[in-house]
This record gives C-alpha cells, structure tokens and sequence, in this order.
C-alpha cells in the first residue's frame, strides 16, 4: 500500500509541475493527492492500540481519501468537458459539488467513532458512485464530441488510461465493501502500478492530459536556449573579426591601385555579405522587447494577408473563425510570425494551392491554425523543424531561423507553436495564445473577402 502512495503523488507531482497553470490539470493532481491520503491511512493500521497522533492522522487520511477524492473526480469531469463555461458556474458547482463530502462529517453521521475512524461504505455510495459516473461520461462525451483528429486520440488514450484507473478503486474500496466485500481493496496497489506504467508510456509518447506537450516544450526550451546562446556567441565573434578585415581591406584599398584593387573589391563584397548575413541572424537569435497593445486576431491576419501580395493572390485562403479575439501582445513581432507561417505554407505548395486559417478557443487559450495542402513533412524531421538553421528548403538564402523566430515570439508571449504533418496531406502550424492574453471574445460576422472565401462557425 506505501507503494500505492507513492505512485499517486508521484503522478500527481508529475502533472502539477509540467501543467502549473492549467487549471484542469491542478484537479487532475487534486485526484491523486486524495487518493494518495486514503491510501496512506491504510498504512497506518488499524485498532485503538495506537498512538494519538497516528489516530488522528489515521481519520484525516481516510477522510480525505473517501470524501475529497470523489469531489475532485467530479470537478474534473466538468473541467475536462468544458461544461463550465463561467466563473459563476464554477463557482457554483465547487459549492454543490462539496455538499455531500462537508456533510460526512456532521455529527448526524455515524462515521467517526472516536478513537477509531470509521465508514459506512453503502451511504458513501449513495453520492460517490454518481460523482464517479458523471465525471466518466463526461471525459467520454468530451472525446466522441471532439473534431480535432490529434486531439481526438489524445483524448480517446486519456479515457483508456485514466477512466480503469478511477473505477478499480471506486469498486474495491466503495461498491465492495457496501456490499460486505471487506479487503478487496489489497489488491489495489498491483492495478496502480500497472496503470502507473501505461500513464507514462502513454504519456511520454502520445500525451495524457497534455502532460506529453509539456515535456516536448521542457526539452526544446531547454535544447533552444542552449543552441541560441551557443550560435549569438560564435556570431558576435565572427561579426567582430569580420567587420576587422573589412576595416583594413577598406584602408589597403585606398593605398593600392591597379589589377589589385579588384581583388580588393571582390574581398569587400565577400565580407559586406558575410557582416549582413550575421545582423540578420543576430536579429533572429536576440532576446527580443514586446511593445503590446491590444488588437482584433482577424486584422492581424488580414493585414499579414495584404502584406504578401501579390505572392498570395493565386492561393485560396479559407477563414474558418469561430469566433474573433481580441488579445494583448506585440502586433508586429506576431503579425511577422503569421507572415513566416504563411510564406512557408506557399513555398511548399504546388498546384491549387489552398491554406485555412482557423481561430478558436479550448479551455481559454487561443488557438490559430494555418493548414496548408502541400507536401507535407516527413515524420523524423517534424521535431527538428523549429531548431535554429534547420531548413528543409535546399536554396542559397534560406538560413533555416524562420520557425525559430516564430518560436521565440510565441515563447516571449508565454504560448506555444505547435507543428502537424503528413507527407502529401499538408501541414498544420497551430499558434497558441494563454488565456491571460485575451481581453474580448465577439461572434464574428459572414464577410466575403478579395483573399478568398471567409466561412464562420
């Protein structure tokens, strides 16, 4: 049983600290913390021959394992399926949701026969088992209702994964023993261990509740400031003895005349390029200053739209908005990311070429999709697609920094860059925005535009 506790927060540890913002994620953590609690006051024994302390800490332990843990199942669910849509509406179910727990502990209840903590596991049921359910028709609706195909599976694995590892506990320990069934609850800690194993093959691998998203973030923040620091070092030293020969090749040149002197020449132009391909990787690669204002997501695109024609005259832009955003954050350096985006999306095209932008939210964060139909990616080098100097165009003139740009801008606004692709079905490029940065959501209005064809909803 130590071993059970251990496991439960140690996953709850594990989703806390790579989703400490997320909400959802925290009750997710909540569930484990519980659970963890109940489990622990199983490793205390049982009997009245024990100390004070180990009595006292015995009843708190199995109180929060029984009562809590079933409340927290059940705010998740609602988290998880975004059936809360307000702050009043959390506020009010957090409240309802915690009658019944607060409500064991009156003394109306037989459960705590002092010295000893004691249960009655068949009126437990009564509102455990409800909360339970609720909590797992809720993840299952919130899977079979999802169109997104990535997210789809994520939450498909989530429901596989999660939903035994609830409901083993949820017989052993409740429905069991109302029924009589006393100590089935031993075996508790084999199923944990085993359901421990597939939360982090699964996990790592194709992402539980977001917690695979995370570590990939972790290790390419980590891999990006290591490269970017590495790189502004070699640049700036090169820069400097560069701009050295330059600076004598300039003052030979005044003093030599002849054939010579268009050896000279050729030098200088081999250095002025080598100077300017060194400011624009400087540009790319320094911690950049946000100047933040507030503005409409569709103008951004729109204006970024108008900014490349006409490149993009040929291409059938589809805008697929939900709804429109108004957020806070730097135009100019997110309307240069959309503009990489976007030249990318065309230069990887061939004939009818076709992007969508689509703009919607999921648990108050801002998501903007841009899908092309190009050639896509192979799978081994989608990971390697935001690394600096990566490029998988072959042509003199591409430094491979425009995704890392991306990257970087999206980072300095405390989001992310998502990518997504399959060789001849396209990429999608997903920028998301956190919740904080959002100051209006509206309900966009049908408009036809010259760019092409503008779909909402």
């Amino acid at each position: 049983m130590l071993i059970l506790v251990i496991l439960l927060w140690l996953m709850s540890a594990i989703v806390l600290l790579t989703n400490l913002n997320d909400e959802k994620m925290r009750w997710v953590s909540y569930i484990g913390i519980c659970g963890g609690f109940g489990g622990l006051g199983a490793v205390l024994g049982t009997g009245i021959n024990r100390p004070e302390w180990i009595l006292v800490l015995d009843g708190i332990s199995t109180s929060f394992g029984h009562y809590w843990t079933a409340y927290c199942i059940a705010f998740f669910g609602l988290l998880y399926s975004e059936s809360i849509k307000t702050r009043k509406q959390k506020r009010v179910w957090k409240a309802a949701l915690a009658i019944p727990p607060i409500a064991m502990y009156l003394p109306i209840f037989p459960f705590h026969v002092y010295p000893e903590f004691h249960t009655i596991h068949a009126i437990l049921a009564i509102w455990i088992v409800p909360y339970v359910l609720m909590c797992f028709g809720l993840m299952v609706y919130s899977a079979i209702k999802e169109t997104r195909i990535s997210i789809k599976r994520q939450k498909i694995i989530t429901c596989i994964t999660v939903i035994p590892m609830i409901a083993f506990p949820l017989i052993t320990n409740i429905i069991l023993e109302g029924f009589g069934v006393v100590g089935a609850w031993i075996y508790n800690p084999l199923i944990i261990i085993v359901q421990f194993g597939f939360f982090i093959y699964f996990g790592t691998r194709y992402g539980i509740l977001g917690v695979q998203i995370k570590f990939e973030k972790q290790k390419r923040d980590s891999t990006m400031k290591a490269v970017t620091s590495g790189t502004a070092l070699l640049n700036h030293t090169i820069k400097n003895e560069v701009a050295k020969i330059d600076l004598l090749t300039t003052q030979l040149k005044n003093k030599v005349d002849g054939p010579e002197s268009e050896n000279i020449e050729l030098i200088l132009k081999s250095t002025s390029h080598v100077l300017e391909l060194s400011n624009r990787i400087q540009n790319k690669l320094d911690i950049m200053n946000l100047k933040e204002t507030d503005f409409w997501l569709s103008n951004l695109i729109d204006t970024s739209i108008d900014l490349l024609q006409p490149l993009i005259s040929e291409v059938k832009i589809k805008k697929n908005y939900e709804m429109d955003v108004k957020v806070y954050g730097d135009f100019v350096h997110l309307q240069e990311t959309t503009l990489n985006i976007l030249k990318n999306a065309i230069e990887a095209m061939g004939s009818n070429p076709s992007i969508t932008i689509k703009i919607y939210l999921t648990r108050g964060k801002v998501f903007i999709d841009f899908n092309d139909n190009g050639k896509g990616i192979e799978k081994d080098k989608i990971s390697s697609i935001l690394d600096p100097f990566y490029s998988t165009k072959k042509r003199v003139g591409n430094f491979g920094l425009g995704l890392t740009y991306c990257y970087n801008v999206m980072t300095k606004h405390q989001g992310d860059i998502t990518v997504k692709s399959q060789i001849n079905q396209g990429t999608t490029i997903t920028l998301i925005l956190p919740k904080k940065r959002v100051i209006e959501i509206q309900e966009p209005k049908l408009e036809l535009t010259g760019a092409g064809e503008m779909i909402y909803g």
